[in-house]
């Protein structure tokens, strides 16, 4: 997995704010939609820093003028005001170039070179850094997905709950997200250099900018999304994640030593069950599930059959929370 990177050194920012509009386009949800059609993917910006908003938050003025998406808008703007993190050395009248990366699923920029060296407001860009931002380009011009798409059946054992888990859990850990921790294991003995060898980075026609591209997606939003064929013929959508801390927590309390939840969420079109939904959450060691249909005999089924997974949770040792189910309407 790639280390996080250091304060201004370049990364996709995260979560832009409300945009701010030089003039005024109405509600919140209208500034968000019309800002994004300000920028170009691909296009470099000229910006300023503002103001310190917050520990590594800023207000950035973000010049468009002369690179409208659509120059014969009325309503383009020649500056977007927006708040985004820039670490702790970045400084009220630095002068920034940003990258216009995507819009979905929020703004994203990309902090490519600093065109004023003026003193204590020098960003300095790193040969690793510059080299993340060309494979970030060939992501972008090659297509790539944030959600792996597994090229290989998971299982051929879907009536073998403990061999499916254990080949679930190699799909994951085989996926390339972790090559570089697994290095790490391989320099301290606890990898074998046959597994190195079998990671998709050493695979030919593997896309290395494509693999780098979802890493940093899992570090930005701390989501694991893949897609493909968990047993012959059955495809499956399968997302991990972690879940605001107190998103599965009674009133919202959650102490402070308190494991974050995580979240394991798996969807399903089944031959005779329709499109099936389970979220599993744990959290402390403590389980909640939840499945969802959006059949009413499927769920009526599953209902009258709840008590037979209850049961072999209990056996095992597993200690449950609470197990709720409900209708989806396609």
């Amino acid at each position: 997995m790639l280390k996080q990177a250091d304060s201004l050194t370049v990364q996709p920012l995260a979560r832009i704010m409300p945009v701010l509009a030089v003039e005024s386009i109405g509600n919140v949800a209208q500034e968000l939609s019309h800002s994004a059609t300000q920028f170009v993917k691909g296009q470099v910006y000229a910006a300023q820093v503002l103001a310190k908003l917050g520990e590594t938050s800023y207000q950035v003025k973000i010049d468009t003028a002369g690179h409208a998406a659509t120059a014969n808008d009325s309503k383009q703007l020649k500056e977007v005001i927006i708040k985004m993190p820039l670490g702790t050395s970045a400084m009220a009248g630095q002068k920034l170039l940003l990258r216009y990366i995507h819009d979905s699923p929020q703004l994203t920029f990309l902090l490519t070179s600093n065109p004023s060296h003026n003193a204590g407001s020098a960003t300095e860009i790193s040969s690793a850094a510059n080299l993340i931002a060309q494979y970030l380009q060939q992501a972008e011009t090659e297509g790539a997905s944030s959600r792996i798409k597994a090229t290989d059946v998971v299982t051929h054992h879907p009536q073998n709950p403990q061999l499916m888990a254990h080949h679930l859990k190699e799909t994951i850990a085989k996926s390339g997200l972790f090559y570089e921790s697994h290095l790490a294991d391989w320099l301290q003995g606890n990898q074998t250099l046959e597994a190195i060898k079998q990671a998709p980075q050493n695979q030919n026609g593997s896309s290395s900018a494509s693999l780098m591209a979802q890493q940093l997606a899992v570090l930005e939003h701390q989501r694991i999304a893949w897609q493909g064929e968990v047993w012959p013929g059955q495809q499956m959508d399968w997302d991990i994640y972690q879940t605001p801390k107190d998103q599965d927590s009674p009133k919202g309390e959650v102490s402070e030593t308190e494991d974050k939840a995580i979240a394991s969420e798996l969807t399903l079109h089944l031959p005779h069950l329709g499109k099936v939904t389970a979220k599993i959450s744990i959290s402390d060691g403590r389980m909640r599930i939840h499945l969802a249909a959006d059949q009413a005999h499927t769920l009526h089924t599953m209902s009258e059959q709840k008590q037979i997974l209850l049961s072999a949770m209990t056996k095992y040792g597993q200690q449950l929370d609470a197990f709720t189910l409900s209708h989806t309407v396609e």
